[in-house]
């Protein structure tokens, strides 16, 4: 099963966060769900923040293939 996570797509990955949220700023959600929604929604947010740093790296090296030397700016959200 932990492989189908790691396939699971950062898009899908992180709406599977936003509903996990929702979920817990509920008031309906047993102390056992809890801890696995919390455990699960980690396991997420390490992925994405590896698919986000990734996908800064790859950024990077084009740029730096592209015009000969890296440039570096900052994301702006």
């Amino acid at each position: 099963m932990k492989k189908a996570k790691q396939e699971r797509s950062f898009e899908d990955s992180f709406k599977r966060l936003e509903t996990i949220l929702e979920r817990l700023e509920g008031e309906d959600c047993s102390l056992e769900e809890t801890i696995n929604l919390y455990e699960e929604g980690l396991t997420l947010t390490k992925f994405c923040y590896d698919k986000l740093n990734n996908a800064e790296l790859r950024i990077k090296e084009i740029n730096k293939t592209t015009k000969g030397s890296a440039e570096i700016k900052e994301f702006k959200q």
